[in-house]
């Protein structure tokens, strides 16, 4: 059974119990102390970069991405498939690829030789439970020439939607229960892990953190995020929670402390994902970031260096633990954590466990236009609370919430604010430091590891229409963003940003609390 998680200060308790030192006759023991290496403060290779002054500029959108080839067996390639750079065309950012999410609108599948519920349920991005559900089906059996409706993105809205108006109506209207003499004892029904038939039996760390991972995917998935999820509970968790249930009570939840029907209809916490060749466009592996779980005995890489970051001419990311974690919002840790079995992060055919949330797709990410119009009918309005959280609200009704860090100590703002234009694909521009200026100026290219991120939403204060040289931006460290300081403004992870941006028109007051 899947147990309701509640916040962690309703999970608190656990106890340290410290460690005896035995003393064995004849022997002196020394005690040993282990002490971990200080977390930094200041994003590696930026130690003095954050002291200076620098210019956000808009990139060339043919820049975006490196260079890639694709072996012509790419398409079809194996799980752990080896692929050597340089074997085949070079190509553009197109490639067929499994969709990550359903279709735009419904469509019907004609079932052939081959097929089965899965397979189109694979190949359409959606679950097996979602096709039952609209295809009013008892089982998975179907035999060809039958046509089978693949529910678009409104269609599993609408799905999720009646769930949780029936959930609603049955505990208005509970049924009439008869009095029975002795009743006979119900099997519990075994929560579902994973949304799609996997390769491979889920790890045990996988298992311990499903409850968890399934609340937190359904949350991302609803706007109410917890920047990189680690299937652990904290403030960010807790914060995250509390505003969903403030916004729509009863929907984490049935009154018996099960998932809901609208969570239920996710799938599952986790899917699985298989890298492939065209995700070589973003990824430029660094020496020893292949392997898989966790490091002990390992060399571990060592951070980049400023000379490293300025001569890059894309920021890509550095292995394909830190693509895959960002693509499902996911802390690059945990992501190790639960796929022990992956030797080789950095080749296509390489399958990975991964959160259920909406993937970040990062070729898709900044597709014009990417500020909505202002609609006068259902106005949008913004607060940030603290520095800590970004509200966003449709009229009276919140539709997202999701954590900020300040880049550098102390930035806050007062009163109100507003949302200016965008500057996408940016890359940042500075002449180091201002009593010794240079001649040329250090460059940080463009790329999802720049300091700031994907996308840089500009600020005013209401008054002035005049940019702040602080603006509201992505991040190259998800996981470490509340915890050391960098270049920028009002830091967000790239995959909320991304939607943050599509939620915000320009001229949209954002007020601080």
């Amino acid at each position: 059974m899947m147990q309701k998680l509640l916040p962690s200060k309703f999970t608190r308790g656990l106890r340290v119990v410290p460690v005896l030192a035995v003393c064995l006759p004849g022997m002196m023991m020394a005690q040993v102390e282990t002490v971990k290496p200080a977390i930094p403060t200041i994003e590696p290779g930026l130690e003095l970069a954050v002291k200076w002054p620098w210019l956000v500029e808009p990139s060339d959108a043919a820049g975006w991405g490196l260079p890639v080839d694709v072996p012509v067996e790419a398409s079809g390639a194996k799980p752990g498939a080896q692929f050597t750079p340089g074997t085949g065309a070079q190509i553009t950012p197109a490639i067929k690829v499994a969709p990550q999410g359903p279709p735009a609108a419904m469509i019907e599948h004609v079932v052939a030789k081959g097929d089965s519920l899965t397979k189109i349920a694979r190949a359409n991005g959606v679950t097996v439970d979602q096709l039952r559900i609209f295809n009013d089906m008892k089982n998975d059996r179907i035999v060809i020439g039958q046509v089978v409706k693949v529910p678009g993105e409104s269609d599993i809205k609408a799905m999720v939607a009646a769930a949780v108006a029936a959930e609603k109506a049955a505990a208005k209207n509970p049924p009439k229960e008869k009095p029975k003499k002795a009743p006979s004892p119900v099997k519990e029904e075994a929560p579902v892990l994973i949304a799609t038939k996997p390769h491979r039996a889920l790890p045990p760390a996988a298992w311990g953190a499903a409850s968890l991972v399934l609340i937190q995917a359904f949350l991302d998935r609803q706007g109410f995020t917890i920047g990189p999820i680690d299937g652990t509970a904290g403030p960010v968790y807790d914060a995250a929670y509390k505003a969903f249930e403030k916004a729509h009570p009863g929907e984490l939840h049935t009154p018996e402390g099960k998932p809901s029907a609208a969570m239920k209809a996710i799938g599952g916490p986790y899917v699985e994902y298989v890298l492939t060749a065209a995700d070589m466009r973003w990824i430029s592996p660094h020496p020893g970031s292949a392997s898989g779980g966790k490091k002990k005995g390992k060399a571990v890489e060592p951070p980049p260096t400023f000379e490293e970051l300025t001569h890059e001419t894309f920021m890509s990311y550095r292995s394909g633990w830190e693509f895959v974690a960002e693509r499902f919002h996911a802390a690059e840790s945990f992501l190790r954590h639960i796929n022990p079995g992956v030797k080789n992060a950095n080749v296509p055919g390489a399958v990975f466990l991964v959160p259920n949330v909406m993937p970040f797709e990062i070729e898709n990410a900044l597709a014009e236009p990417l500020q909505p119009a202002a609609d006068p009918a259902a106005p949008i309005s913004a607060s940030m609370l603290g520095v800590n959280r970004l509200i966003i609200r449709r009229g009276d009704v919140v539709i997202a919430s999701m954590p900020v860090s300040a880049a550098r100590p102390g930035l806050r703002g007062r009163k109100t604010w507003k949302i200016l234009d965008v500057v996408a694909r940016p890359r940042l521009s500075s002449t180091g430091d201002p009593a010794a200026p240079m001649t040329v100026p250090y460059r940080l290219s463009a790329g999802p590891n720049n300091p700031v991120g994907i996308v840089w939403i500009n600020l005013a204060k209401s008054s002035d229409p005049k940019p702040l040289p602080y603006g509201l931006h992505g991040t190259s460290i998800p996981g470490m963003m509340t915890k050391q300081e960098s270049i920028g403004g009002f830091r967000m992870t790239n995959w909320d940003i991304a939607r943050a941006v599509r939620l915000l028109p320009a001229g949209t007051e954002l007020k601080w609390e």
